[in-house]
């Protein structure tokens, strides 16, 4: 993996036409613009500084800069897995340029996830994504298939912020207000269209939900913190699932939904 900047490398210029959400740095003394601090997110979720021989997946990772700092930090294979054009969001110029041999971007759904077929992780980084699924409960279903060890999760959460922009001012500090309700029952907000300036939003959790809905696919909560204000992480290994197999119909074996009838 290339570690040092070639001479007259421009960051800028290599970006040119790529949006770079991610903020990285992809060499000592060059870091990309973005809003999603890599670095203080891997803090947050105490991802390992070493990730020697760890096989690592990744869900939705547009620029992949997590991705390829699980390649810094030593993993053996990483497989990136999202439904974007990597070239579009410079994944592959990225890994390309770095030499990174490891990590290898799959299209696809997290719907579609399965052993038989990716096989199974390590370690399985989830971020930034669950809200804007409107299936969440079935994909950590089919996350827990293939994780053998943890599951690093992060999410807004609306504890402390209405997101909703249709809501006036008065309304949303009237919600927060009650603030005995926002907090200690676990709850997610619901958003059809574009309420929240995202169409891409379904269901934004409290921090309570969030953790409740880890914890129902299997998982055991072993971290997790916030900012104190609208963001949480979330650290989990996989435990034992509360419910039978069957339940409503699904089938682990063959991720498949079956009738009861």
């Amino acid at each position: 993996m290339r570690t040092v900047a070639p001479p007259g490398f421009d960051l800028s210029k290599f970006y040119e036409g790529i949006y770079t959400f991610q903020h990285w740095e992809i060499f000592p003394g060059f870091k990309t613009k973005g809003n999603k601090d890599v670095a203080r997110v891997m803090a947050g979720l105490e991802v390992p500084h070493d990730l020697t021989g760890k096989r690592i997946l990744e869900i939705a990772p547009w620029n992949g800069f997590f991705s390829f700092e699980c390649a810094r930090r030593g993993a053996a294979e990483i497989v990136s897995l999202g439904p974007d054009d990597p070239d579009r969001t410079g994944y592959n110029k990225t890994r390309d340029f770095l030499e990174i041999d490891n990590c290898t971007y799959v299209r696809g759904s997290v719907y579609e996830l399965s052993p038989h077929k990716h096989g199974t992780f390590d370690i399985v980084l989830f971020l930034g994504i669950i809200y804007h699924l409107r299936y969440p409960l079935l994909a950590l279903d089919k996350i827990y298939e293939v994780t053998r060890k943890n599951l690093y999760v992060d999410s807004p959460i609306i504890d402390r912020k209405v997101f909703d922009r249709t809501v006036s001012g008065e309304v949303a500090q009237r919600i927060l207000s009650e603030g005995d309700v926002i907090h200690n029952l676990p709850m997610l907000y619901f958003t059809k269209k574009d309420e929240t300036g995202d169409p891409y939003n379904w269901f934004l959790p409290n921090r309570r939900a969030l953790h409740a809905l880890i914890a129902s696919a299997g998982f055991d909560i072993v971290h997790a913190r916030d900012n104190g204000l609208t963001w949480a992480w979330v650290s989990a290994v996989k435990g034992k699932r509360s419910f039978e197999v069957g339940f409503e119909g699904y089938n682990p074996d063959t991720a498949t939904w079956r009738s009861n009838n």
